[in-house]
Parts: C-alpha cells; sequence; structure tokens
C-alpha cells in the first residue's frame, strides 16, 4: 500500500492493467493445462489398457502351444508393465539390446519372456506420462513469452491512453498554480470532451468565480468603510484644528456638539462593521420563540406618529412566531423602519401576517411600506448592496450608512427568509420580510 501511495495515476492505472492481463492469463493458463493433462492422462490410460489386452492376447496365444515344460517366448511389450503368474511371481521381461532403440520410435518393443505350459497371467501397464511431460513443457516455453509480451503491450499501451487522459489535468494544474489573488480573473482550460475531467474544470471554475466575487466584494468593502470611516474622522480633525488654531474666537460647545454626532456615525459605522463581519462568519446566536407583531407594536410606539399598524392581522390569525434571535430580528426591523422614515413624506406602515401565500405556506410575512418616491426597479437588488445609497439619500442630512438594508438582508437569510422590495399601495416602497413560523419549523 506504501507503495501504491507514491506512485501517480498514470502508474497505478497501467500497474492495475497489467495486473488484471497478467491474473486472467495466468487462470487462462491454469485451466488450459489442467484441461490438457486430464485428457492426456485418459488418452494414456485407454492405450495402457490395449497394451494389456495385447500383451495378455500374446500369452494366451503360447499358452495354447503343446509344451511341456516352461521355455522362453517373445513378445511386445510396453517398458511399464508388470506380469504376474498364478502364483503371482514377477516375471521380468528381459530386452534385446536393439529394444530401446526401438522404444524410442515405438511404445512397445520385444523381450523375452519365461512362460509355462497354461499358466494364467495378469497384465498391469502402467499409463505412459511422456505424452503429458511433453505437452506442459510445449505449451509453458511458448505461452509464457507470449504472455509477458502481451502484459508488457497492455501496461505500455494503458500508460499512453491514460497520460493522453491526464493531459487536460496537467494543464487545469499549470494554470491553477499560477492563479493567486491577484488575477482571479483567470480560469483553468476546460477540455472539449464532456467527461469527469470537463467536470472537474467547470466546478474549478465555478470555485474561481465564487473567489473572485467575495474578493471583488471584499475589496469593496474595504475601500468603502475606508470612505466611511475616513469622512467622520476628517470632520472631526478639521473641526478639533480650526478650534486650535483660534481658541478664543471658539465657539466651544458647538464645535463639541458637531464632534459628538461624526462620533456618533463612527461608533454607528463601526458597530455595522462588527455585525457584518459576525453575520458573514456565520456565528450562530441564541435562538428563541420571537414574536415579530410583538416587535411590529414596540416599533410603532417608538416613533409615533410616524409608524403605525397596517392591521391587526398578526393578531387574529395564528401567532406571529418564528424562531430565532430576538437582538437580530429587532435590529432588522429597526433598519427597515428607519429606512422607510428616510423616504416617506407622511408615515410608514408596518403589517404581519401569517400564513400568506399562494398555497397558505405556514410563513409569517412582515410588510413594511411608505407613501416616498419607491425604488426603481433596477435598483432593488442594488439597495442591498454594501455602502450602498441612491442619490436622494445622499442628499439628505440624516442619511444612513448604507449598510442598513445589507445587514437586513443577511438577517434574514440567516433566519432562513426572504428580503424583496416592491412597490406599497401607499405608493411608495414596499420592503416584504418572509420568515419560517415557529409552527412550520
Amino acid at each position: 500500500m506504501s507503495l501504491l501511495t507514491g506512485m501517480s495515476v498514470r502508474a497505478k492505472a497501467a500497474s492495475a492493467a497489467a495486473g488484471t492481463v497478467l491474473l486472467a492469463i495466468a487462470l487462462c493458463m491454469l485451466a488450459l493445462v489442467l484441461t490438457l493433462q486430464q485428457n492426456l492422462r485418459d488418452s494414456a490410460k485407454v492405450d495402457a489398457d490395449r497394451a494389456a489386452a495385447g500383451l495378455m492376447g500374446q500369452l494366451a496365444a503360447s499358452g495354447k502351444m503343446e509344451i511341456q515344460k516352461a521355455r522362453e517366448v517373445v513378445v511386445l511389450t510396453p517398458k511399464q508393465v508388470t506380469i504376474k503368474d498364478a502364483a503371482g511371481k514377477v516375471i521380468t521381461p528381459a530386452y534385446p539390446a536393439e529394444a530401446p532403440q526401438k522404444a524410442k520410435v515405438d511404445s512397445r518393443a520385444p523381450a523375452v519372456l519365461t512362460v509355462g505350459n497354461h499358466t494364467p497371467y495378469s497384465v498391469d501397464v502402467a499409463p505412459s506420462t511422456t505424452a503429458l511431460d511433453n505437452a506442459t513443457r510445449l505449451l509453458l516455453r511458448q505461452v509464457a513469452p507470449a504472455a509477458a509480451g502481451l502484459v508488457l503491450f497492455v501496461a505500455a499501451l494503458t500508460w499512453l491512453l491514460v497520460g493522453r487522459a491526464l493531459r487536460p489535468v496537467a494543464a487545469i494544474r499549470e494554470e491553477f498554480t499560477e492563479i493567486t489573488e491577484r488575477d482571479l480573473h483567470r480560469r483553468v482550460p476546460v477540455p472539449k470532451a464532456r467527461d469527469e475531467i470537463f467536470r472537474l474544470a467547470r466546478t474549478m471554475n465555478a470555485t474561481l468565480d465564487r473567489l473572485h466575487r467575495a474578493m471583488t466584494r471584499q475589496r469593496q468593502f474595504v475601500a468603502d468603510a475606508s470612505h466611511e470611516l475616513r469622512s467622520p474622522i476628517a470632520a472631526v480633525r478639521a473641526q478639533l484644528e480650526l478650534a486650535l488654531a483660534r481658541p478664543s474666537r471658539t465657539d466651544w460647545p458647538t464645535v463639541v456638539h458637531k464632534a459628538l454626532q461624526d462620533t456618533d456615525r463612527l461608533q454607528a459605522v463601526a458597530s455595522d462593521l462588527l455585525l457584518l463581519a459576525r453575520l458573514d462568519a456565520q456565528e450562530a446566536p441564541s435562538r428563541a420563540p420571537v414574536d415579530l407583531a410583538a416587535l411590529a407594536a414596540e416599533e410603532v410606539r417608538r416613533h409615533p406618529g410616524v409608524v403605525v399598524a397596517a392591521g391587526e392581522d398578526g393578531h387574529a390569525g395564528p401567532p406571529a412566531v418564528v424562531h430565532g434571535s430576538r437582538v437580530q430580528l429587532s435590529r432588522l426591523l429597526t433598519n427597515l423602519v428607519d429606512n422607510a422614515r428616510r423616504h416617506t413624506r407622511t408615515t410608514v406602515s408596518v403589517g404581519v401576517s401569517v400564513g400568506v401565500g399562494v398555497h397558505g405556506d405556514g410563513m409569517v410575512e412582515l410588510s413594511v411600506d411608505d407613501d416616498g418616491p419607491g425604488i426603481a426597479e433596477a435598483d432593488r437588488e442594488r439597495v442591498f448592496e454594501r455602502f450602498t445609497r441612491l442619490d436622494d439619500a445622499r442628499a439628505r442630512q440624516d442619511g444612513g450608512t448604507g449598510l442598513g438594508l445589507a445587514i437586513a438582508q443577511d438577517i434574514a437569510h440567516a433566519h432562513g427568509g426572504t428580503l424583496t422590495i416592491g412597490t406599497s399601495p401607499r405608493g411608495g416602497a414596499q420592503i416584504r420580510l418572509r420568515l419560517p413560523s415557529e409552527m412550520r419549523l
């Protein structure tokens, strides 16, 4: 296993193919040799039986002769023969000098036997293994080199084919090693063949796309955060430097008041950035049942005359209870209401309902409506980006940091919900939050 661990995929494939072919050839050779040996053994046994029957016939013919005493007779007998008389005595054949030379051509050779008159004999001829041994040696001698050549051919062919198949992988690796955080726009080459390597390249390019978007978003986030933090810091610095330059003519309470306002803005931006960092890290807050209708009622009480309830649907039906963090959901609702307050002309309405949807899917829906200018359809996705503020919002003195809706959307996604923007029946914008209800979970 340690040897295979250090081998390349190409070498592993070639070794596996060669080993498979070698095992297949070995099994075929074993089956062939066993079958051949069995057939040759059966054939040798038949020949031995025939030789024994022939020798018995010769001995029977010599016994019919009218002889009164034992005498010598010449018979054709195989070399591997055992002859016994009626008393069980073994009669050993005597072969002439030329018998071994003749045995090379014929399986039988003339032998001289001393036989008696009318004596029954038993003949046992052992099957010859010469043909079996010769055939086995010939088979192994001719097949073994051919098998070795076939194994080498398969290994070499597999080596070449796997190398050709892995050539796109080498190209992908070379390109991927050169991609750094500075050039995430580059992509690995995608082969034409729609195989596993094609899908691997597509997956890697998709991952690079996500990394590129994340890096772009992070760089933009850092740049925007630096800009948002630099403006109030520069304002505070300018005010303090001007006040120190003319201390006797400076209205110090006014300077401190403006500095506190800029400090509050810095604190708000820092708090929003910290919350976004926690949401990006997917830190799981403590969760419990939360009544969205109660949160909406609290928000209405915080802004009397500006924020009103859109109806009592949330209390008349099933409880508008979701499972989540009360602090984060309260922050989400506050961000939505503050955003609507900055754009509305008169009032903002907040409504909560349960079981809305085409199929009554058991979702809790919270909507925030205003009667302001609304949000153009082309900007409805862009307003959820961080530090994005429309021109009208930037012109206001109380404009936000541009993180409110981004934080609200991240909180909604963290609770398994959605946040969408549409047109309000009052003519302005409608921001709709949908979350799974506690009963549905």
